[in-house]
């Protein structure tokens, strides 16, 4: 029978560096909230040291005693640059809450700026 050898410590040491942080992130993290149309500019640099996530918060509404003829159509959300230093943010829903062509409204956008 053959018997394995543990890793030796160097290498134990090694793998636990790399896994460790190497400090604390938070800083170069800012997260909140926006509207349609708002624009998120970064802290520090252009906007190509940092790395920026939307997401939708609130889109669509709620019509309550008739939501059997509401369609939801189409929501967008995304950031279009405007320079090198801010974002606008698009967060906007088309919905139709009766009978007819759907209308476009104004939404809330959540977000994540994160330095690169």
């Amino acid at each position: 029978m053959t018997s394995r050898t543990p890793l030796p410590l160097l290498a134990v040491f090694a793998i636990l560096a790399w896994l460790t942080p190497r400090g604390s992130f938070a800083q170069d993290a800012h997260t909140g909230m926006v509207s349609h149309g708002s624009h998120i500019t970064v802290p520090s640099g252009t906007v190509d040291d940092w790395a920026l996530h939307v997401s939708p918060r609130d889109m669509g509404f709620e019509e309550p005693r008739s939501e059997k003829d509401n369609a939801f159509l189409k929501f967008e959300c995304y950031v279009v640059q405007i320079n090198q230093y801010t974002w606008q943010v698009v967060a906007r829903y088309k919905m139709r809450p009766w009978e007819g062509e759907g209308l476009w409204h104004n939404g809330f956008a959540n977000y994540l700026l994160v330095r690169k």
